[in-house]
């Protein structure tokens, strides 16, 4: 695996030197609104091909799914730009929608926002409730599927803000696109709605009910992985997924639901059926976790697995113990990217620091990329645990150095002792006493001070990653003292900031809590 990624990429639909189809998932917008928000697909995508300029060349809106296009050189750039803007760009959507009487076909010319714009709709599947139709746009204005079906009478579901009656997600997807490729020819390329679809249709289970609910979230994270490599990963993420206070993680064949209600009353059981009718799970654990504090290890409340089993995460193994911690499940699911970074760059004959390791998965995707490591925890069952995660990649942990002791006093001997590292990880816990009776360490107060150590402990060249999932921490805190740490140091870094990849989800209000930074020393 050293220095290049060997996980499947089902969401690449095609790809040739000019161009890069890929499948968006429904709630992943095409790009980032800001340099701090969530990544939208296009710079998640940008980052899987760090040798390639992608260039945005249409857009699709968060709450559609479908096939997406990106131009890869300014020949292809030119062309697409100029179908598009001609209208010689063909595009069909499928879509849901509710109706008495839904007409075989339809059509409007409706401006929009004072624009020509037209679209042709035929149906294709009817239901009881619920009918399915392609949507043919013949211009392209911001929202006009969405638009033009609310003006004839067939406003798509889910999408309340333009009549449609709600449902788990918009029930629209960019079904297929035709153009004429750069090397010459018309082609097409297509991306089949998901299941949802259908069975919204064919009327299985309520749409509003939490087998639906769960199938839809599943079916918008799933899409960017392939099953054979990765099992592990948020399925559902609070009000984004209507679910208020409950995160759910599919960690293999096991889903573990967290809690975050203040009371902790028993899952409904139509909920748990329901996360049982999507994925074929072994078991469905709890895991209560109140704002307030408090709470407990995770009790199962269906199936038969025990607590400890393996999941598989960009071909890497990784042990998972749900009795072992009220906190964790031995995988932070938000460093996912953090870990594909370090798995995809070449880092044979260096070496890695990693600092308030807990479990040790950074350093099995340092070792992995070919990295000599240093495994650094105040908890001796961690650093077992880190030593289990290398072997079951066949790794030895022998080859790899780990110490047990606090991390703030262990950086600062390996200073004194003049030790540098290629790379240093810092992701530490939002506070920490190292022992009784010593001063409490704040993320908020002290930080500045770990990326001084980072800095101090890095190699001229090397780089340093540093991470928070602090929520009342805001960007500009963030990177000052991302700024002061590294003024302390004496040392110079080029900041290139990271947050929650695509399965978590943020929106107006709700900003993604993980921000994180790589550092390029003196470069």
């Amino acid at each position: 695996m050293t220095g290049s990624p060997t996980w499947a990429e089902p969401w690449a639909v095609h790809e040739d030197e000019h161009v890069l189809v890929v499948a968006k998932p429904a709630g992943v917008n095409t790009h980032r609104a800001d340099v701090h928000a969530q990544d939208g697909m296009y710079e998640w995508v940008q980052r899987q091909r760090p040798d390639v300029a992608l260039s945005i060349v249409h857009r699709l809106d968060k709450v559609t799914s479908g096939v997406l296009v990106f131009g890869k050189t300014a020949v292809a750039n030119r062309s697409l730009t100029r179908q598009f803007e001609e209208r010689t760009v063909a595009k069909a959507y499928d879509l849901v929608t509710t109706r008495d009487d839904p007409p075989a076909s339809a059509q409007t010319a409706q401006p929009i926002d004072g624009a020509a714009a037209s679209t042709a709709f035929e149906r294709r599947a009817t239901g009881a409730v619920h009918h399915r139709y392609v949507a043919t746009p013949h211009s392209g204005r911001t929202h006009q599927v969405r638009i033009h079906a609310e003006a004839l009478g067939l406003p798509i579901t889910g999408d309340v803000g333009h009549g449609g009656r709600e449902a788990p997600r918009v029930y629209l997807h960019a079904g297929s696109i035709a153009f004429d490729h750069p090397e010459g020819g018309r082609r097409t390329y297509e991306v089949a709605a998901p299941p949802s679809f259908d069975d919204l249709v064919a009327g299985r289970g309520s749409p509003l009910g939490p087998a639906a609910r769960f199938a839809a979230a599943h079916e918008s994270r799933a899409a960017l992985f392939d099953p054979a490599d990765t099992d592990a990963y948020l399925w559902v993420d609070r009000d984004h997924d209507g679910f208020a206070d409950l995160r759910i993680e599919r960690l293999g064949r096991v889903a573990l639901v967290l809690d975050y209600r203040d009371a902790e009353p028993d899952l409904p059981s139509g909920w748990i059926d329901g996360l049982h009718d999507t994925l074929d799970l072994d078991a469905v654990y709890v895991q209560h976790r109140p704002r307030g504090g408090g709470g407990g290890i995770a009790r199962r409340v269906s199936g038969e697995a025990g607590p400890t089993f393996d999941v598989s995460e960009s071909g890497v193994r990784y042990r998972i113990d749900l009795s072992a911690s009220p906190t964790s499940s031995g995988l932070f699911l938000d460093q996912r990217e953090t870990r594909r970074e370090i798995l995809r760059t070449d880092l044979t004959g260096t070496t890695v620091l990693n600092t308030f390791a807990h479990t040790g998965a950074l350093s099995v995707a340092a070792a992995l990329a070919g990295a000599e490591t240093l495994t650094l925890d105040l908890s001796k069952h961690y650093l077992d645990w880190a030593r289990e995660n290398l072997r079951g990649n066949d790794i030895d942990p022998a080859a790899h150095d780990f110490i047990y002791g606090d991390a703030m006093e262990w950086m600062t001997r390996l200073a004194k002792k003049g030790r540098t590292f290629d790379l240093v990880l810092v992701d530490p816990p939002t506070s920490s006493t190292a022992r009784k009776g010593s001063k409490r360490w704040t993320v908020g107060r002290d930080l500045h001070d770990l990326v001084t150590r980072a800095a101090m402990l890095c190699a001229p060249g090397g780089r340093v990653y540093v991470s928070t999932n602090f929520r009342k921490m805001q960007w500009p805190a963030f990177l000052d003292h991302v700024a002061r740490g590294l003024d302390a140091a004496g040392r110079v870094g080029e900041v290139d900031t990271r947050t929650l990849p695509l399965d978590h989800r943020s929106g107006p209000g709700d900003p993604p809590y993980l921000k994180g930074a790589w550092i390029r020393l003196d470069g």
